[in-house]
């Protein structure tokens, strides 16, 4: 049976009144389950700390309704779990959406999300927007997902370097269109793995060297989320910064 630990924090942004950002996890290691999700509210608009907040009840009611009613489906199926996952952003986006189109005050309120959804030895990602995943291995630090961005995908097509002025303007959205597409991948975890979810304000700010050593550096995971908080502080952060760090202990 695996085992795992998860631990968050978020932190307004220092120009703004609001934190837009939205974190929440569930952990039930008697069934072998982690859940963790993240969301950054679009701050060009009002409503982004609204959008966020509901992408993540959404998320978690979908995923954990779905545990209690078909709890013995659940032995570690990839294809299911991607299904799980996939099913619970869109309705994320569909109430997003629904409170979107009938609130003038809200009317173009949307959030990025990432989630990470673990049963057994066996992990789902989903994304939309530029929120991300990264994992630690072994000493080793990679990006899982690539941002649904103007600048990525210019960084893409090899016109320009990911780091431009166009690396805030998405692509995708949750909440925006009545159909969405995340993206969605599934991996294989190892003990000791580490998982680090977060929002462009810890992302745009430091390093993936500074990420890494870290992480290399800190064995407690409410420890290590209080320093990539500081660090991001330390290089001058004005965003909301929001880290969720899930870790498989066996």
């Amino acid at each position: 049976m695996s085992e795992f630990i998860i631990h968050g924090d978020t932190i307004v942004g220092r120009a703004n009144k609001v934190n837009e950002d939205s974190i929440d996890w569930y952990l039930d290691n008697d069934n072998d389950l982690a859940l963790a999700m993240l969301a950054d509210g679009v701050g060009d608009f009002p409503g982004g700390d609204v959008a966020s907040r509901i992408a993540i009840e959404q998320i978690r009611s979908t995923i954990c309704r779905s545990i209690s009613e078909d709890s013995k489906l659940w032995e570690a199926e990839r294809a299911r779990m991607v299904w799980r996952i996939m099913d619970a952003v869109a309705a994320a986006n569909q109430a997003i959406f629904s409170v979107r189109s009938k609130k003038t005050e809200t009317a173009r309120m949307a959030t990025t999300l990432v989630t990470a959804l673990a049963h057994g030895e066996n992990l789902c990602i989903a994304h939309i927007g530029d929120s991300r995943c990264y994992r630690y291995q072994n000493g080793q630090l990679l990006q899982l997902t690539l941002d649904h961005s103007m600048a990525q995908e210019l960084c893409s097509t090899g016109i320009l370097g990911r780091d431009t002025a166009f690396r805030h303007v998405m692509t995708r959205t949750l909440g925006v269109e009545r159909c969405v597409e995340p993206d969605a991948s599934m991996y294989e975890t190892r003990v000791n793995d580490i998982y680090l979810l977060c929002s462009d304000g810890l992302s745009s700010y430091i390093t993936d060297k500074m990420i890494s050593s870290i992480l290399s550096k800190t064995t407690n995971l409410k420890t290590a989320v209080k320093k990539l908080l500081d660090a991001a502080n330390d290089a001058g952060r004005q965003d909301d910064t929001s880290v969720i760090l899930i870790q498989r202990t066996n």
